[in-house]
């Protein structure tokens, strides 16, 4: 009995040690940052925008009344049109004069560009391809390993010329050619067996940048190179690469992933960052948002709220907990 009571004991003390080791982000100083009610709810986030229950969805440009019906979310846009998806398989293509064109697939689609008359996509169970809305078909289709968890941000196809790189939800990389429909090449960005889906796909330069939660790639004609570390964010911007990273650092990378620059926020565990105005921005989940310059010799850190559910950023404002911050009245200085 006294061995039994000893082990609960133990176990109950681990337990707590655990817990009470969690540490947080703390600034040695933050302010104060007015925000305006949002008047509305994000309900949907994806790789290129967010769903709120108005109907209403925030792409990474602007906020767009697209009037979405009830359980449909948004995917993906071109120039002139936006796609977008229930959790049936049932995909609408949107543009000014409402639905012009309508999909069912077996399977809820979590991923897709429109190129032309194609609909290059991804499904839930992972598998992928290209619909013809001309033909009225699937014209190629292909699957990979299944995936019991994702992360939500599921990165869309990226068109480069007559190719289209279409990233799986196990990590992996497929290289379509659209003329042929036949795959040139295919890789792996990381293989880890649970929230490994690739999170961002983007051009820098010639140089193609992929990464999952748990690694970033960048593929070019010099070869492949790795950053081995858990990502939070991935942002190309003014042709440089920032990586947001899950121990607090902030790292600027050139194209071949050599490190530029780094600065570390200790414990800082980033819920949404992004690059506006030749400035840095980073929300922290427990409602520290970190401005810094691009070089990270200056950076302020502001007081908001704990970070509840989606965060997004539109247009240069921080949507989030149904408020509404702009970022042009916060300053590094």
């Amino acid at each position: 009995m006294y061995k039994k009571t000893l082990l609960a004991g133990s176990t109950a003390l681990l337990m707590f040690l655990g817990c009470s080791s969690k540490q947080y982000y703390t600034p040695e100083q933050s302010y104060n940052v007015s925000s305006s009610a949002m008047g509305d709810k994000i309900v949907h986030y994806s790789r290129n925008g967010a769903t709120l229950a108005s109907g209403d969805v925030l792409t990474r440009t602007q906020r767009v009344d697209l009037k979405l019906k009830n359980g449909f979310h948004f995917i993906n846009n071109t120039k002139n049109a936006a796609l977008t998806a229930d959790q049936h398989g049932q995909c609408n293509i949107i543009t000014k004069e409402g639905t012009v064109a309508t999909v069912k697939f077996p399977q809820a689609l979590v991923a897709g560009t429109l190129i032309g008359k194609l609909l290059v996509y991804v499904l839930q169970n992972n598998n992928f391809g290209v619909y013809d809305f001309e033909k009225k078909s699937i014209i190629y289709s292909n699957k990979a390993q299944k995936a019991f968890a994702i992360d939500t941000r599921v990165a869309n196809p990226l068109q480069i010329e007559n190719l289209v790189v279409i990233p799986t939800l196990d990590g992996k990389l497929t290289i379509l050619d659209l003329k042929t429909l036949k795959v040139s090449k295919e890789m792996y960005v990381s293989t880890e067996t649970s929230l490994n889906n690739v999170i961002f796909l983007g051009r820098l330069n010639n140089t193609l940048i992929a990464s999952t939660p748990n690694k970033v790639l960048s593929i070019s004609n010099k070869g492949k190179k790795e950053l081995d570390t858990s990502v939070s964010e991935v942002v190309i911007y003014n042709k440089e690469l920032f990586v947001f990273a899950k121990d607090g650092r902030i790292l600027k990378l050139d194209e071949s992933l050599t490190i530029q620059s780094e600065k570390k926020f200790k414990f800082a565990h980033f819920s949404v960052a992004t690059l506006y105005k030749n400035s840095i921005y980073a929300l922290d989940k427990q409602g520290y948002l970190i401005v810094s310059n691009l070089s990270f010799s200056k950076h302020r850190v502001y007081k908001v709220d704990e970070v509840e559910g989606y965060a997004f950023v539109s247009d240069g404002k921080l949507y989030y907990n149904q408020e509404i911050i702009n970022l042009s009245n916060l300053t590094y200085k």
